[in-house]
Parts: C-alpha cells; sequence; structure tokens
C-alpha cells in the first residue's frame, strides 16, 4: 500500500475553508463597527446570539487534539477513553447549576476578577490569572501542534511552516475582529467539522464491507472493550476514572476565560444557561462519533493490510488518522481537503478563542494598573497587540513540541488536570465555602499546583509504560518484502513472518492477540507496586481540586475564617447560598439582562458628563473653586460603572 499524497482539489478546499474563516475576521473589522471600544472588542457588546456563541464554547474545546489523538488512541489501546466525552458533558451539566449562575450576574471581563471580588485580594486574582494562562497557553501549543502534524502527513510540508500558516491565520482574524469574528468563525468551523468526520466515518464503512463487519474486525483485535470497570486508580481509561475525573478535568473549561467570556457575550442568563445545557449532547455525541472513527481506522488498517506506523511510513502514531483518510478518501478528490479544514476548524477555533481570553485577561487582570486612565480605544489596540504577541507565543510553543511523544488526547488533558484542577479548587473554595480566606486560596492553589505538576512530571519520567494492544499488519505495505512485522517496542524490528507467527501460534492452539495483551498487562499492572507516577492522568484534575480544597479550608482555619456575614452573597454559588441560608441578594436590573445593564451604563454616563458639564459653567461663572466631589447620585452611578468593569471612564 503506497503512500497517498493530497490532490490539487483538495489544496483548494483547505485554501478555501482559511480564507473564509479570515475573512469573517475582516468583516466585523471593516463593517460592523470596527470593535473600538473594550466591551465591544472582548465580549461583543453583551450582544452574541445563543446558538453561535454555544457552537463556539463547543469547538474552542474540541480542536484538532480529539479530532486526532481519540481515534488513534482508540487504534493503540482501546475505545475507553470515548467516556471522557461523558465527563465532559457532565461538566457542563455541573456549571449549569454553579458556573452560569455564579458568574453572568456579576458582568465580569475577566474571570479571574471573581477571585479579587470574593477574597478581597489583588495576590489570589494574580495567582489564578498566572495559572489559568498558563493552561491556556500549552493547551493552545498542543491543539496548533496537531493539525501540523496532520499536513506533515498528508501533504509533506514541514512542520514549522504548517504551525505557522495555521497559527498566524487564526493570530489575524482574530486581532482585527475581536470576540464577534471568533465566535462567528467558531460556529463555521463547527458545521465544517461535524461534515468532515460524517463523511470520513460513511465512506470508512462502505470499504471496510460494512458497519458489522467494522466492528467483526475490531472485535477480533479486541478493540471493542466499553466496559472496563476496574476502580483502580492506574487503570489508565475506566469507566469511573473516565466520567468522574474528565468531569473534574473539564470544569477547568467552565472556570475558563474563554467559557465565561463567551457566557458573558450573551444578552440574558436564560441563554448562558441553555448554551452550557446543549453542550451536555454536543460532547457526548463527538466522543461516540470519535471512537467509532478509531474502530473504524482499525479496521480499515487490517482489511488493507498495511500498519503505517510499524511500517515506517509515518513517525508518530497521532498520524494515522492523517494517513487513513486521505487512503480512504483518495477517490474523492477534495473530501482529503475536507478533512484537512476540519482539523484546521477545530485548532483554528482553540487558539483564536486562547488568545482573546489570554488578551482579556492581560487587559483587566495584569495590567489593569498601568492602562488605568487611558481612552477605552487605546486600551483596544493594546489589547490587539497583545492578541499578536500571545499568537507568536503560540507558535513558538507549538513548534517546540514536536520531539513529545505520546497520543496528543493524553498530553492536553495531562496538561488541564495538572494545571486546572489548583484553579478550579481556587474557585471551589470561593464559590462554595464562604468561611474560605485569601490565605487559604493562595495556600491551597500553590500547594495543589506543586503536588499536581511532581505527580504529573513524575508519571510522564516514571510511571508505568503504557500498554499498547498488538499493532496491525505490514505485509501489504509498500517499500517493505511480506515479512516485516513490529515486535516489541516501537523502534526494534525483527524479521519474521506474518504467516509464520500466525501459523505457529495457530498450530499450539494460542491466540496472538490474547497472549499479546495479556503478555503487556501482567508485565505492567500486575508486577510493578503501587506508586503514585502509576496513577491515570485522567485523576489529575480530582487530585489537584481535593488539593486545593482541603487545604486551603484547613489554612483558612488556622488563619481565622471568612465571616460569611460580611460577605455579598453574589459571590456564593445559590445552590450553596442556600444550603447555608445565606441572605438572597436584592434583583437589580442588571442581574436580569446585559442589555438592561449597558443601558442603565449609557444613561448613568450620560447623566455624569451633563452635571459635571454643568458644574464646570457654574465654576466660570461665579470665578470661584468648587467642591466638585460628586453627590450622593453621582457616588451610586460611579459605583455602578465600576461595578460593570467600567473603570477606565
Amino acid at each position: 500500500m503506497s503512500m497517498s499524497r493530497f490532490h490539487w482539489l483538495d489544496y483548494v478546499v483547505t485554501v478555501a475553508m482559511l480564507v473564509v474563516s479570515l475573512a469573517i475576521g475582516f468583516f466585523f473589522a471593516l463593517f460592523k463597527g470596527g470593535q473600538k471600544t473594550k466591551i465591544e472588542y472582548l465580549l461583543g457588546n453583551r450582544e452574541m446570539g445563543m446558538v453561535p456563541v454555544c457552537l463556539s464554547l463547543f469547538v474552542t474545546f474540541t480542536s484538532a487534539i480529539s479530532l486526532i489523538g481519540t481515534p488513534s488512541d482508540t487504534y493503540d489501546t482501546g475505545p475507553m477513553i470515548m467516556y471522557n466525552s461523558f465527563g465532559f458533558g457532565l461538566a457542563y451539566l455541573v456549571g449549569y447549576f454553579t458556573v452560569v449562575p455564579l458568574m453572568y450576574p456579576l458582568h465580569l471581563t475577566s474571570v479571574y476578577e471573581y477571585l479579587g471580588l470574593r477574597f478581597q485580594s489583588t495576590a489570589v486574582r494574580l495567582l489564578g490569572t498566572c495559572i489559568g494562562m498558563l493552561q491556556t497557553e500549552l493547551y493552545m501549543a498542543v491543539a496548533l501542534f496537531s493539525p501540523a502534524l496532520a499536513l506533515q502527513a498528508a501533504a509533506g510540508l514541514p512542520l514549522w511552516v504548517s504551525v505557522a500558516i495555521v497559527g498566524s491565520i487564526g493570530t489575524l482574524y482574530t486581532a482585527v475582529g475581536g470576540i464577534k469574528s471568533v465566535v462567528w468563525t467558531d460556529a463555521f468551523q463547527t458545521i465544517v467539522l461535524f461534515i468532515g468526520v460524517f463523511t470520513v466515518l460513511i465512506k470508512g464503512i462502505l470499504a471496510v464491507g460494512g458497519f458489522t463487519r467494522m466492528f467483526d474486525i475490531a472485535e477480533e483485535g479486541g478493540r471493542t472493550n466499553f466496559a472496563e470497570l476496574n476502580p483502580d486508580p492506574r487503570e489508565r481509561h475506566s469507566l469511573w476514572g473516565c466520567i468522574f475525573g474528565g468531569c473534574v478535568i473539564w470544569l477547568t473549561n467552565c472556570f475558563n476565560q474563554s467559557a465565561v467570556q463567551r457566557i458573558g457575550s450573551l444578552k440574558t442568563l436564560k441563554a448562558a444557561k441553555q448554551t452550557f445545557l446543549l453542550n451536555v449532547p454536543l460532547n457526548a455525541l463527538h466522543g461516540v462519533i470519535l471512537a467509532l472513527t478509531g474502530i473504524l481506522l482499525y479496521s480499515y488498517i487490517v482489511t488493507v493490510g498495511c500498519d503505517p506506523y510499524a511500517a515506517g511510513q509515518i513517525t508518530n502514531k497521532n498520524q494515522m488518522m492523517p494517513y487513513f483518510v486521505i487512503h480512504v478518501l483518495v477517490d474523492l478528490p477534495g473530501m482529503a481537503g475536507l478533512y484537512m479544514s476540519m482539523l484546521f476548524s477545530g485548532a483554528l477555533s482553540t487558539v483564536s478563542s486562547g488568545i482573546s481570553a489570554l488578551a482579556a485577561n492581560s487587559v483587566e487582570d495584569l495590567l489593569a494598573r498601568p492602562l488605568r486612565g487611558l481612552r477605552d480605544t487605546t486600551v483596544t489596540l493594546i489589547a490587539k497587540a497583545l492578541v499578536v504577541f500571545y499568537g507568536l507565543l503560540t507558535i513558538g510553543l507549538a513548534y517546540s513540541m514536536k520531539s513529545m511523544a505520546g497520543s496528543v488526547s493524553q498530553i492536553a488533558t495531562s496538561a488541564f488536570g495538572a494545571c486546572g484542577g489548583p484553579m478550579v479548587g481556587m474557585f471551589l473554595l470561593g464559590g462554595a465555602f464562604p468561611w474560605g480566606n485569601e490565605y487559604g486560596a493562595i495556600g491551597g492553589g500553590l500547594i495543589g499546583m506543586v503536588v499536581n505538576l511532581w505527580i504529573a512530571l513524575g508519571t510522564r519520567m516514571y510511571g508505568a509504560p503504557l500498554v499498547s494492544l498488538p499493532p496491525g499488519p505490514t505485509h501489504n505495505c509498500s517499500g517493505l518484502d511480506n515479512t516485516t512485522f513490529l515486535m516489541g517496542n516501537n523502534d526494534s524490528f525483527a524479521d519474521v513472518t506474518i504467516h509464520d507467527v500466525m501459523t505457529s501460534a495457530a498450530s499450539e492452539g494460542f491466540d496472538l492477540t490474547t497472549m499479546a495483551w495479556n503478555a503487556n498487562v501482567n508485565s505492567t499492572s500486575l508486577e510493578r507496586h503501587f506508586s503514585m507516577y502509576d496513577i491515570s492522568y485522567v485523576w489529575f484534575g480530582v487530585i489537584g481540586v481535593l488539593t486545593s480544597v482541603i487545604c486551603g479550608i484547613i489554612i483558612s482555619c488556622i488563619t481565622g475564617c471568612q465571616d460569611p456575614e460580611t460577605l455579598d452573597p453574589k459571590l456564593i454559588i445559590p445552590i450553596f447560598r442556600k444550603l447555608y441560608r445565606l441572605p438572597e441578594s436584592v434583583p437589580k436590573p442588571e442581574d436580569v439582562s446585559n442589555v438592561v445593564a449597558m443601558q442603565n451604563y449609557r444613561h448613568a454616563w450620560d447623566t455624569f458628563k451633563q452635571q459635571s458639564i454643568e458644574l464646570d459653567v457654574i465654576e466660570r461663572e461665579n470665578s470661584q473653586p468648587l467642591n466638585t466631589q460628586p453627590n450622593n447620585g453621582n457616588s451610586e452611578r460611579l459605583s455602578f460603572l465600576k461595578r460593570n468593569g467600567q473603570d477606565d471612564y
């Protein structure tokens, strides 16, 4: 089986998708007001529609990581990784009752403003900002690296060229168009994503002889284990680990700047809740589709008789899906380009959303004091420059990941769990435990971060080796004779004929697949003593959250608990507010709708300016200095402006 390459029509389709994405950004920059104010640029003037925001939230955290990593992981270890997506959906359900009702009424530009308000501490806010920005930057680098691997396999382009192309386009349309261009481009890319996935799935099933045949081949190869119930935390993918561990890891995204920025761009609280609720079935469906794609990948490789990784035709297991696509769609010019467009769509959505979020964090959290007093248009220009800076940084980090081994899905999820777990712990300490104080938040967050990074790095260096299922056959790969078969580790080949191995095993009454699987399990899981470095990556988030919350509560009690009576009830998650019987805050118009809030803001600002002008006129007429301190009415208006993040005015 020879290596196929892109047809010229595939290049046309891929370039067309990139051009459309770029055009959307320039459309909002040139024909939709140019996003001149900070609120317009970062929050879409809080007037975005629910459907595009829902799709944007979904595709932002879907990315090329899952599109490439999940099928290749299913091929390598089985389909249990599918349940991670069920855990991700469960996280949005939890966020429906916690994140949205807590964050939306506060009308925050940066999610980390909440930490500063809740703990009355700039240090807590900056710590949360730094942890969150580190996690976002790492995830974007992996997301950008993934399609670059695919383009390298499909088109033969050098890795740095692929990284530079995708990263530059995502940075450019985000810089010029702001959050509106990001959201609408994401919506377009979601449609491309599903068209590409279903096209590959349908064409591939037909190529292997039908749905039933696909599962028969996968079952013979040990790729249909959907019920791993082992509670041992060393089990890489168990039902409990994927659902509960995946839920906690994905809560990181619910308390993420990108997510809060999106729900803050919506018109009403109801729309924000619906956005989270619709992401529950979207994530579950996406996980099922990708697991089926991984099963199809194995069935196809067995059918054609060529495992490209075992044969040395590709250098990274994450290139398995692109290899599969350009071969299964070889008789449909343009369709492989559609799939590559799907990968680029996922990467562009993640990169654009991430750099927009990082720019918002920088303006609101890191540079708030230096930028105070500057005109809003100046602050917006600085935010655009920061988008370019973070885009270039992401491109550099993505290229530096070329030596990273392992599934991109595992790498990304590990980064989420290691960095995001402690951050979620800080938010939960503030939102669920009214007696937690700033010392508990700082101490718990730092301890959780240290413990998680220690375990994550130790697992990568000293953890148990990955248990892989037997590779596919290589007897039909071009450039090899029919005697090449991968034995042992990934770097060693033995000259053994597949026919001889299978015949010898059958003559002795052995099942070769079962022998290989059992040997791997016995040598890794059973003979090793328990070590925390063997803990599955899906539990990193749980460890981080529990460590941060427990240590935070203990430190808060030692240093003097926060008096719940002194807290603004709006800073506690509503269900916990009721649990602790805290007084409910009096509803205000801005709590109901951001539209009303913006109307109130504009009215307050116009009134304040008019009164300031009148005072100046009176002062000039009397030629005497007057007390220009704002009266009670103006004080209330200024308080309203500050609550809505309008300090610049």
